[in-house]
């Protein structure tokens, strides 16, 4: 049998590596395409890569209506997500992920852009337009994608220049329901033999498809704009230099809040009536109300609507800026290829939430954050048909981050609304790692994988906690860092306790937590045929801790707040992982298919928890998760092509030590039994040579809670669970012109009206069940859903042309 066949080579005649991956087939050759991934950073054909991928192409991207992130949600089984608050989002591969709202919190689901790590959820909202393709891979990626990848990685790969092509490109322009406006543009062009450059642009504008009837605003709206300018340098066979720099400016209503009230509606403040007892209808008009406004003055009032495009909320906002640029330097060796990669980023963001959903004053929450990264990595690649093959590198990140974080809440807490507890922190976290992984073919059919990487992260926080009052400003005032500190400041003149900024010396308080571990893979895959690969791995993935920025540490002694971060600083979570898998081409490959078993054995998962109204952090000792994914391609002469995935999960913690806030048996968040996946693509070529395009797919997401289940909220899993859903989405494409550079659409996404939550929250968790009207035992708040337009119906034309 042929040896794995591995690219290096570079010709600046040629498209860039991975040029050939497509999901959809050529209906000429009746085959589904060759797939080239880089998932070993090193590129490689898909079939033959030891690991569970799912890969999407830019062009199929657009096909399938995938805009950011949370869309591959959508068209990937076992893919999974989490709403936090505004453009952040939480991803879970095969059911692990972080359930963390902090904005320190790092995810166990790595992204990356071009190689380069994103340090923050905000970023991807940037990454998914010009895009080459997206891989996902599955299972902890440690070894080689770094620390805090224990679920897997997201790479995001992005068109890059092209020598020798000329100038080519693409515009397109996309209209929409909710006045959704957006626009692209991209244009490769050669500036010299050796230089080309590619600069791409997008736009977009949205009005939201959900509505506040409290304060007009809408929701899910955006207003965006992103751009890059590349520029590739080939001056030799031997050396190619990137130079890659991009920005996102963006501006919206943050998070649109569904919500349904607990209290009776005839003013007692006991549990109401119609109070949701199962799986929450929030498109149910109920007779409940939410709490009243504190010290705002403002009486409860029903937050449900009959309409689920309608809304309650009263608050919402954000702002959000990316910078960055990345410099990529590949020299050929005559026995290896020496990258270097050198990036910074720059993320600047704030952001309003509405935390209860209604139009009173229940809880809304204020972020900010002003973070640089600096990010260097060197690596060696071997070249050459040997039977050992390896990579060696090293990665440097240098983090440097202002964070904030505060609350306003109303009866029963922060003096009925009247104080803005809020926590500033100055933090920076360094990371430095050494790995290595290599291959060896003990025969032309049996190959050994094995990888380690040492990692070593110290991160460093510098706390500054305040709690100002605000003497009964209206609920739509938002609190930011220049606002807080006129407040502190106003209200302690000249006061020795404080510094010149207005804040108390003695609760100034330094956290420095450490992260060291090792992270390794060790596969074994046998080529059993030409067309055939079986593999079984090992691995482990490592997650440290993080900061912890709630603001509660305003309201106690310096003391307490010494004692609660040694007591809520969580443990380092890791992952075990055994995969079996198979990977086959049948029929000439007419037909691709994959499937995986697994078994994870999950160690000291870290959870945000909130029990009776009060938010901690802590580890659940012992967690277990077991699956099924499968995949299969279909492509056929007469232009048809089919794609089919299921993932099945079977997820609980077993084991919780000396914790009181877990319960064995307990299923793991955003993990559903079962997701699946159905796609349909039919070609047409007309008689005058125009090509007609018809393609459908459907997912379904099984019943799943959205939080895994602790002590505090044990009694309400039904109402912090969703439905099973399932997504009909469509494409009409028509490409006309001499050589079918045009292209006109007519798309729709979710058909069928479909109405699901991305989140899920209560707040005081057990206590809605409650009777007594104690407001300080009692808190009675509503049970909310966030939501994004992919819960309704959205259609609209698109039209494009190629040059």
């Amino acid at each position: 049998m042929p040896k794995r066949t591995i690219n290096f080579h570079r010709c600046p005649k040629l498209p860039a590596i991975g040029i050939l991956l497509s999901v959809f087939h050529t209906a000429a050759y009746g085959q589904v395409e060759v797939i080239e991934v880089t998932a070993q950073k090193r590129s490689e054909p898909l079939k033959e890569v030891p690991i569970a991928v799912t890969a999407f192409t830019g062009k199929s991207m657009e096909t399938l209506g995938v805009a950011n992130a949370s869309d591959l949600v959508n068209v990937t089984p076992g893919f999974s997500s989490a709403t936090q608050q505004g453009s952040n989002r939480n991803y879970f591969l095969r059911g692990v992920g972080t359930s963390d709202v902090h904005i320190t919190a790092a995810s166990a689901v790595g992204q990356y852009f071009d190689g380069v790590t994103l340090t923050s959820g905000f970023h991807a909202k940037a990454a998914l337009f010009d895009m080459e393709r997206v891989e996902i891979l599955k299972g902890p990626q440690n070894t080689l994608f770094g620390l805090n990848t224990t679920g897997g990685a997201v790479n995001y790969i992005s068109n890059k220049p092209q020598i020798g092509y000329g100038t080519t490109g693409k515009a397109s322009l996309k209209l929409g329901n909710y006045g959704h406006t957006e626009a692209d543009l991209a244009v490769g062009f050669d500036l010299t033999d050796e230089l080309a450059a590619r600069v791409a642009i997008q736009s977009i504008d949205d009005d939201g498809a959900f509505k506040s009837v409290s304060n007009g605003q809408r929701y899910g709206d955006d207003d965006s704009q992103a751009a890059r300018i590349a520029f590739l340098w080939e001056p030799s066979d031997a050396l190619s230099v990137t130079l890659n720099m991009h920005g996102l400016s963006s501006v919206n209503n943050s998070t649109a809040i569904k919500a349904v009230g607990t209290r009776s509606a005839d003013g007692s403040g006991g549990l109401c009536a119609d109070a949701p007892t199962g799986i929450v209808d929030f498109e149910k008009d109920t007779n409940c109300l939410s709490r009243d406004g504190g010290g705002s003055g403002e009486l409860a009032s029903d937050p449900s609507t009959g309409d689920w495009n309608t809304t309650t909320q009263d608050i919402g906002y954000e702002e959000l800026d990316t910078r960055g640029a990345y410099l990529n330097i590949d020299y050929e060796l005559p026995w290896a290829v020496l990258t270097s990669v050198t990036s910074w980023d720059n993320l600047k963001f704030k952001n309003a939430n509405d935390n209860d959903g209604g139009d009173t004053l229940g809880l809304s929450t204020f972020h900010q954050d002003d973070r640089d990264t600096i990010q260097q990595e060197l690596r060696l690649v071997s070249t050459g048909e040997d039977d050992f093959r390896w990579i060696a590198g090293l990665y440097y990140l240098d983090d440097d981050a202002t964070s904030y974080t505060a609350l306003r809440g109303a009866r029963g807490s922060f003096q009925n609304g009247l104080q803005v507890p809020n926590v500033q922190l100055d933090h920076t976290k360094e990371n430095f790692s050494v790995y290595f992984q290599g291959e060896y073919d003990f025969t032309d059919t049996l190959t050994l994988t094995a990888g380690v990487r040492w990692s070593d992260e110290k991160i460093e926080g510098h706390y500054l906690p305040s709690s100002p009052n605000v003497a009964g400003d209206p609920t739509t005032t938002m609190y930011f860092t220049n606002e807080i500190a006129a407040l502190v400041a106003a209200q302690n003149p000249g006061t020795p306790e404080y510094d010149e900024n207005g804040y108390e010396i003695a609760r100034q308080v330094t956290q420095i937590l450490e992260n060291k571990d090792v992270g390794y893979t060790v596969k074994l895959d046998y080529k059993a045929t030409e067309d055939s690969l079986i593999y079984a791995s090992m691995s482990k993935g490592f997650k440290g801790s993080a900061l912890d920025t709630r603001p509660v540490y305003a309201l106690v002694p310096v003391a307490n707040v010494l004692s609660g971060l040694a007591e809520t600083k969580l443990e380092p979570e890791s992952l075990d992982a055994w995969e079996i898998g198979y990977k086959r081409d049948f029929w000439n490959n007419r037909i691709q298919m994959d499937a995986a078993a697994f078994f994870y054995s999950y160690t000291n998962l870290q959870q945000f928890v909130t029990a009776r109204g009060v938010p901690t952090l802590d580890n659940a000792l012992e967690s277990e998760i077991k699956g099924i994914d499968a995949n299969v391609k279909y492509a056929g002469d007469n232009g048809l092509f089919i794609q089919a995935g299921i993932s099945l999960l079977d997820s609980e913690i077993t084991d919780v030590g000396d914790s009181e806030n877990f319960f064995v048996g307990a299923e793991l968040g955003n993990a559903p039994s079962v997701s699946l996946m159905l796609l349909a693509s039919q070609e047409y070529e007309l008689e005058n040579g125009s090509l007609l395009t018809l393609t459908s797919n459907i997912s379904h997401t099984g019943e799943q809670v959205k939080g895994t289940p602790t002590n505090g909220n044990n009694m309400v899993i039904d109402q912090l669970s969703t439905d099973a859903y399932t997504l009909l989405n469509a494409n009409i494409s028509y490409n006309f012109g001499e050589d079918l550079q045009y292209k006109f659409s007519v798309y729709g996404k979710n058909l069928t009206n479909e109405r699901f939550c991305s989140g899920l929250l209560i707040n005081d968790g057990n206590a809605i069940l409650r009777e007594t009207t104690n407001a300080q035992t009692d808190i009675h708040m509503n049970v909310l859903c966030r939501v994004t337009n992919a819960s309704t119906r959205t259609y609209g034309i698109s039209f494009g042309v190629e040059f």
